[in-house]
């Protein structure tokens, strides 16, 4: 008699932009739930640009898809109205487990209200990333007090009727059990992970590009920090290119342009902009050197992809790198430029040392493994409905 699968929601409300990319927490989602999808009967609650990333990899699920019109009046109230659309959607339907796949304000709320009002449902929350202090962090202000505020918000409701919470790595649950008063035994550590077969059969060059970046062009990953370093490159490296990849707002491709044309460095630049997964790697396999001077890291994906390439990261010294990737990294104190640019050169510069961190990184990520994540997620799962009221 066949196993009766279990009925879960899964919430990836926030704001998704065609031609951005997925964030590492999106990717881990739809890598976990690919693998494990055959267990669940499962509706999924996003966006249109959510559905057209997710439907690959989960073609068997049900879409419930926010209103595009949303996504017209600015982040903050299309949180506001995502949220009040999830929470009016999920509540007309009967579901054993609400899975958040982020702590953004619309994952989190409609998850709250649904499990306050249905108390033998169970709710599981995905916590990847702790904001830093709002003053400090790269960007407009007000938009990151205005972040900070919202998360400490989401926190509230989670650490209130959340049943289990998934962090990727320890730092994060210290810090929600010691400073955020988090119940240490609601709290599990299932990292994310890296498709080593998927990387080692894309066919790329012999490594002819210098540098390359990959993330979301935000502020947050540290853009603008490239033109200070590159200028510093490129003086001492003078046909030095890097290209970097990724999504993002027009306006911020523009400032970023403006910022390398200002010290005459654009020829030494090209940025790509959003490419499929395929030909980004491509690029990032054919480059002799990652620069990743992100300022906030919940894992780092780039860089494990980067690492599963052969190609180091130099990044700026984050504290969860030493737990995630131990060996295959060279960091830099945060802020001195000249610093990580020497190290980019010297990098650059000695095809010996090279080499030594692409054999010590890729062994690093060989431990994180998709299938036995995945695997540790359907444990936790199959665990929080046992109890289940039918």
């Amino acid at each position: 008699m066949a196993t009766k699968k279990i009925k879960i929601a899964l919430l990836l409300n926030a704001p998704w932009g065609i031609g951005i990319g997925t964030s590492g927490g999106d990717q881990r989602l739809m890598q976990i739930f690919s693998r494990i999808g055959g267990n669940f009967d499962i509706d999924i609650y996003t966006t249109c640009g959510g559905k057209k990333t997710l439907e690959n990899q989960l073609p068997n699920a049900r879409y419930y898809i926010a209103n595009r019109s949303f996504d017209k009046y600015g982040v903050f109230l299309s949180y506001y109205l995502r949220s009040r659309w999830v929470s009016k959607e999920i509540i007309k339907r009967n579901y054993q487990l609400i899975y958040s796949g982020s702590d953004f304000f619309p994952d989190v709320v409609p998850a709250y209200k649904y499990r306050r009002l249905n108390s033998n449902s169970r709710w599981l929350q995905c916590i990847f990333h702790i904001y830093p202090n709002w003053w400090k962090r790269p960007g407009k202000k007000v938009v990151n007090l205005v972040g900070t505020l919202m998360q400490n918000y989401s926190f509230s409701k989670i650490r209130r009727l959340a049943d289990k919470i998934i962090n990727i790595n320890e730092q994060v649950r210290h810090n929600l059990v010691k400073k955020r008063r988090f119940n240490q035994e609601k709290i599990i550590v299932n990292p994310c992970g890296v498709d080593l077969d998927y990387f080692d059969k894309i066919k790329a060059q012999k490594k002819p590009y210098q540098a390359v970046f990959l993330a979301r062009l935000s502020p947050s990953k540290g853009i603008f920090d490239l033109v200070k370093i590159w200028r510093l490159v490129v003086a001492k490296l003078p046909e030095a290119k890097l290209k970097i990849i990724g999504g993002g707002k027009q306006k911020i491709k523009n400032k970023l342009r403006d910022q390398f044309k200002r010290f005459s460095i654009s020829n030494n630049v090209k940025i790509c902009g959003f490419l499929a997964d395929t030909e980004a790697y491509k690029i990032v396999k054919e480059s002799q050197l990652l620069i990743f001077p992100s300022h906030e890291e919940g894992f780092g994906m780039a860089i494990a992809e980067a690492l599963a390439c052969a190609t180091p990261a130099i990044v700026w010294n984050l504290p969860v790198y030493k737990e995630v990737f131990p060996r295959g990294l060279t960091s830099v104190s945060i802020g001195d430029y000249k610093k990580f640019a020497s190290a980019v050169v010297k990098l650059l510069s000695n095809k010996k040392i090279l080499k030594q961190l692409a054999l010590e990184g890729k062994s690093v990520v060989k431990q994180y493994n998709w299938d036995e994540i995945a695997e540790e997620e359907l444990k936790i799962t199959k665990t929080l409905i046992v109890n289940y009221n039918h």
